[in-house]
Parts: C-alpha cells; sequence; structure tokens
C-alpha cells in the first residue's frame, strides 16, 4: 500500500511531493530516517530498497533520462515490483504528458499542480489505477492553464445543464444517442482533429558489450553483446487512422518483441517487421526488442554490429613498463558525420596513496582526474567527426606494471542517423481512417546510445 511520493534532484533536494496517506512524513523526516537507518539507499544508486522498521519499506527509483530520483514510501506488505514499476511508468506518463525528451527540475517544480493531480489520477485507495496516457490526459488537461479549467468551470457547467435539458425536452431517442463520441479503440480518443497533421518514428539502440584483450598484444575481441532497442512513435493525426510500419530487420531476430497493445497480432504471418496499429494520440513506447549477438557465433559480425566505436589499449610500455597507450577507433560513415559526448573512463584497483595516472599526450579531449586516484576519465568535445582515430598515453607513476594489467576501460557515447544494428525504416503507410487528401508530415529520427560497455 502506497503512502507517500517524493521527487528529488541528484543532490536530493525535494522537487515534489504527494502525501497519499494522512499520517506519511515530509521528506525532511524521511530522509533521516532513511540516512540512519538504511544509509545503502542514500549513497548506492544500485540499492533501490530499504526497511524503515517493522512495517514501512522505501524505495527509489532513479531515471537515467530525466537524472531524477524518485521516491515511494509503502507498507511491508506491499509486493517490491509494485513499487518499482509505478515509479518507472509514472517517470514514462511526465514525459509522455509534457511530451520532452527529459524533463527539467524548473519543469517538475513549475508544474507541481499537474502532476500532483496526474499522479492523484493514477492511485485510487493507496493502490496502482490508471497508467493508460489517454485516459490521464482526458482527466488532466494538457494545454490548458489548471486556472483556465478552474475559473471556466461554472460557466460550462451552467450551459452543459441548460443544454441538456433542451435536449431532454425536444430531441427524440436516435438524436440522443448520437450525442455520444464511441472511441473506435480504448487507447484514442474520439473526434480528434488536427490542422497539421504529422506523424513521427524514433528508434533508439543501446549496445551492450564486453571486450577482452588478449594477452599476445592481438586487438581486443567481443566477450559477450547484445543490442537493447526502442521504438518511439509520435502521432497528431485526424481521426482514427490505421498505420503500417514497416521496417528492414536486415535478417536479425527480435525474438519475442514487446508490442504496445495498439499493434494489431492477429493472423499467423505476424511478424515484427510489420506493424500494423491505430496509435494513441500524442507519443508512446511501440515496440521493445532486443537481439542477442552472441547467437551469431561470428566474432566478425558481431563487430558489424557493435556501433561506431571500439578501443584498443596497450600496457607496460616505456623503459619502466609504466607507460600505456589507448586508441577510440571512430568508424567513418555517411549516415552521420559526429559522435557526441565521447567519454573514455580508466579503472584501476586500489592503488597506494603515492600513486597517480598521469597523461604524457593526447590528440583529442582533455583528461579529468577523479577523487580517488585509480580512476579518471578522458573527456571529449559534445562533437567530435567520425572517421577520426585520438590517442591518449599515459602512465601510472609509482606503480608496477603488473598494476597496469589490471586497467578496465569504459566507454559512453551516442550518435544520430545509424544504429549499430542497421535497421531502417522502409515506409509509414497510411492505410485507412484519414481523408485521402491530408498528406500528413512523416519525419524518422535513429539514436544510438553506448550501454554497459567495458574493456577488460
Amino acid at each position: 500500500m502506497f503512502l507517500s511520493f517524493y521527487i528529488t534532484d541528484t543532490k536530493h533536494s525535494l522537487l515534489f511531493e504527494y502525501l497519499v496517506s494522512y499520517d506519511a512524513p515530509s521528506f525532511k523526516a524521511l530522509w533521516s530516517k532513511i540516512q540512519s537507518m538504511t544509509p545503502d539507499l542514500a549513497k548506492d544508486r544500485v540499492t533501490c530498497k530499504g526497511n524503515l522498521g517493522k512495517n514501512l519499506v522505501a524505495y527509489r527509483y532513479y531515471s537515467e533520462e530525466n537524472r531524477v530520483n524518485y521516491w515511494c514510501l509503502a507498507t511491508r506488505k506491499s509486493n517490491p515490483l509494485e513499487s518499482l514499476v509505478f515509479m518507472e511508468t509514472f517517470d514514462k506518463v511526465l514525459l509522455y504528458y509534457f511530451d520532452k525528451e527529459h524533463i527539467t527540475s524548473n519543469k517538475l517544480i513549475n508544474n507541481y499542480d499537474r502532476i500532483t493531480l496526474l499522479l492523484n489520477s493514477m492511485i485510487d485507495a493507496n493502490e496502482p489505477a490508471i497508467s493508460d496516457l489517454n485516459r490521464l490526459r482526458e482527466m488532466v488537461p494538457v494545454r490548458n492553464d489548471l486556472a483556465k479549467v478552474i475559473n471556466s468551470t461554472a460557466s460550462t457547467l451552467g450551459k452543459k445543464i441548460s443544454h441538456a435539458e433542451a435536449n431532454q425536452m425536444f430531441s427524440t431517442r436516435t438524436n440522443s444517442s448520437s450525442n455520444v463520441k464511441e472511441t473506435a479503440v480504448p487507447w484514442r480518443s474520439a473526434g480528434i482533429t488536427y490542422s497539421s497533421n504529422e506523424l513521427y518514428v524514433d528508434m533508439i539502440e543501446k549496445v551492450h558489450v564486453v571486450f577482452q584483450k588478449k594477452k599476445n598484444g592481438a586487438q581486443c575481441v567481443p566477450v559477450t553483446a547484445s543490442i537493447e532497442g526502442q521504438v518511439f512513435f509520435k502521432s497528431h493525426l485526424s481521426g482514427d487512422p490505421v498505420i503500417l510500419l514497416r521496417l528492414n530487420l536486415l535478417g536479425h531476430d527480435l525474438g519475442c518483441p514487446a508490442l504496445h497493445r495498439c499493434v494489431d497480432t492477429s493472423g499467423s504471418d505476424f511478424y515484427a517487421d510489420s506493424l500494423k496499429f491505430i496509435p494513441p494520440d500524442g507519443k508512446f513506447e511501440l515496440m521493445q526488442y532486443s537481439i542477442d549477438l552472441d547467437a551469431y557465433h561470428s566474432k566478425s559480425k558481431t563487430m558489424a554490429n557493435i556501433g561506431l566505436v571500439t578501443l584498443d589499449y596497450q600496457v607496460g610500455l616505456g623503459s619502466l613498463g609504466d607507460e600505456f597507450e589507448i586508441k577510440v577507433n571512430i568508424a567513418g560513415t555517411t549516415r552521420t558525420s559526429t559522435i557526441e559526448n565521447l567519454a573514455v573512463g580508466l579503472h584501476l584497483p586500489a592503488l597506494p596513496d603515492e600513486c597517480k595516472i598521469k597523461v604524457l599526450r593526447n590528440t583529442h579531449g582533455r583528461f579529468q582526474s577523479s577523487v580517488e586516484s585509480n580512476r579518471g576519465t578522458w573527456l571529449f568535445d559534445k562533437e567530435i567527426p567520425t572517421g577520426t582515430l585520438p590517442v591518449l598515453r599515459g602512465c601510472l607513476e609509482g606503480a608496477s606494471s603488473e598494476i597496469l594489467k589490471s586497467l578496465n576501460l569504459t566507454v559512453a557515447y551516442s550518435n544520430k542517423g545509424l544504429l549499430p544494428s542497421g535497421i531502417r525504416v522502409e515506409g509509414v503507410d497510411i492505410i485507412s481512417g484519414m481523408p485521402k487528401n491530408l498528406k500528413p508530415f512523416k519525419g524518422v529520427k535513429y539514436v544510438a546510445k553506448a550501454g554497459d560497455f567495458l574493456v577488460r
């Protein structure tokens, strides 16, 4: 049973608070209790649950997109997954409701009233109730300010009542039934019209890969690799259109993808490369899929599907054997000219106090030392051209060459215009449900990201 919800930034400053139960504590009181009774929940992002006594449990969900923490105080009898899944769902609802790639702290603070109404609509009797965005939009206005809605309530109700009385006196049975607008499908509102019709498809893939360095000094080879994909659809279309999304999967097996309930899966010939659906209004997640690159049993085919960035490094260089060199190979392509937010993390086991990482020279970016002497980050400009080969040479002062052999690297980056798998949209067809004279604008975007990218 839910007792309260809170949203804080990464420094645990309160942005939003919603007390479901009258005796639920404020976040200030809850935070003091968390720090004293379950400190791991306060310090470690990995920890998502902490016991606060005999009957109370605190849950925390960290949003990578919005960079905020969602907190939930619940009774111990609750299913742990219920609270975590609800907070993840609430995070997605906020993104889709406000139609943003990410929600800033100011956005949360300035829309305190709407977020409160959304959360109140999603909960009934301290339990999850509604998560359908279409119904939530009807319950909480999107484009009208809440103040305007409240101010116009009296006059609107008066008009509705007088109109209803007039209909009761003069309308027939046929007319009264025609006043009710029925939705074609439960996830789409009835009577939607747009002066400018448009639709967008966003495909996002995150590659997870572990490379291992061979002892003979050869290039790093992938030990395990997989791709996590998402297809988002944004629809601003009049009527009840039936859409056919055609994908070129390039022979990849998507396994059993998770599909939005709007997708028509009837028929024995259904496959993930042709998705037919009546879209909800606005942005929604159409499909989630995963590709197991280990199933190809071919290193060359795996390498062809892990994205534009690969790493290679050497250790034991220099006269003392305490130097290392890292090369970042950014492949060239005609689909995109740059990659964004490239960063290479250096990780070593615990070092003596006199040891530290020192950069001798680098062709691109800058090196940022960490508070801990065994860590550092090679940072690049926001955008770096494809087809380049950045090199960093450094040394581990005051340490033996054996310690340097334990060097591990992590990689973070993103790029647009090309997915690691090469999957592309072949076409977005409107089969029916819209006037033939309407030609909506169509847009497609591809985004690739590095997930758990490790070189060891």
